[in-house]
């Protein structure tokens, strides 16, 4: 049997295409399968790298992200560590607040509810060809296990795909022709600030670095998306998060109907007695009792921070810290 020729340096473009010229001459004259294309050489080295640290080779589970870095600093496929370390720290702290945000009330400075960190940890396993790459995988859901929403994997959307699919709606109104970032403050703003100082540092990562990143997000059931961050894109991100700013937030009491509750994402709406509709998050130890409260009249203790985004446009943000029933109120 023919001996298997090292792999050569990837940016060696001839010297690779007759690596695999060779690799193709030897399966057809009976010797041992090898990997013939791009794709099937980064198939084989993940599933050699999850052999070789005990890692289950079935994820279909699991939710994958491909993060690939390009961009000048990338052409001779090395990236300096410190740049990719703080591209994923701040990855993975983004995700997280955006989750908090999502499925309870966005906060400044309050740690991370742990049942939202551990939904929406991310584990990298293997690189694969690209200029720089690296495959994620969010955490295994058993069979038996629930999500937050107490439903069985694979019926809902889980919390870690609520919050990639708003990470990713940024990167993509980002890179959209219009000039206008309207869009783009709409869907930062109710986020708040902890989750905008996070995206602000992911983007400050790659504009200081000159990259950008194309991503392909793999969900339950196979459904695939993918995105591409151009420099210029994050650097838009940048400057909206960079430079809003968001008060101090005031404590006020609101009266009126409740008229809409969701205890599995922690948001609500209250028509005031003026005719207002204010909507909010939740407290977190408030967010399973509001069904107490749904179509009733109802008092609420309501914080309110104001976010003035560059340009001078303004967002409101409201949070329910408790709420009571009004006395004689029928639903």
């Amino acid at each position: 049997m023919t001996s298997r020729a090292p792999m050569p340096d990837p940016s060696d473009k001839d010297a690779l295409r007759q690596w695999m010229r060779q690799i193709r001459n030897n399966r057809a004259h009976g010797g041992s399968e090898a990997p013939a294309t791009p794709a099937e050489f980064a198939t084989v080295q993940r599933r050699r790298l999850l052999q070789s640290v005990g890692a289950p080779l079935d994820d279909s589970e699991r939710r994958r992200l491909d993060v690939a870095l390009t961009g000048a600093p990338t052409a001779q496929h090395m990236v300096p560590v410190s740049t990719l370390g703080a591209f994923l720290t701040h990855l993975q702290d983004s995700v997280s607040a955006v989750a908090q945000a999502v499925y309870g009330r966005p906060t400044s400075f309050a740690s991370i509810p742990r049942d939202i960190r551990d939904a929406t940890t991310l584990s990298a396993t293997a690189t694969y060809p690209s200029s720089f790459g690296v495959t994620i995988y969010g955490p295994s859901i058993d069979a038996d296990q629930h999500d937050l929403f107490g439903e069985a994997p694979g019926r809902l959307n889980t919390v870690l795909d609520e919050a990639m699919g708003k990470v990713l709606d940024i990167v993509d109104l980002s890179e959209g022709a219009t000039s206008s970032n309207d869009l783009l403050t709409e869907q930062l703003a109710p986020l708040g600030q902890r989750a905008m100082k996070h995206i602000g540092a992911l983007t400050t990562d790659l504009t200081d670095a000159g990259m950008g990143v194309q991503v392909t997000w793999r969900a339950h059931g196979g459904a695939v998306r993918r995105s591409n961050w151009t420099p210029s894109g994050a650097l838009r991100v940048r400057y909206l998060c960079e430079e809003s700013e968001f008060t101090d937030a005031e404590r006020v009491t609101v009266s009126g109907w409740l008229g809409t509750a969701s205890s599995f994402r922690g948001k609500v709406e209250i028509r005031t007695d003026s005719g207002e509709i204010i909507r909010a998050s939740t407290d977190e130890e408030l967010t399973g009792q509001l069904d107490v409260y749904f179509n009733r009249r109802v008092s609420a203790e309501v914080e309110v921070t104001k976010v003035v985004f560059a340009g001078g446009r303004e967002r409101k943000l409201y949070s329910v810290l408790n709420i009571r029933k009004v006395d004689g109120a029928e639903s």
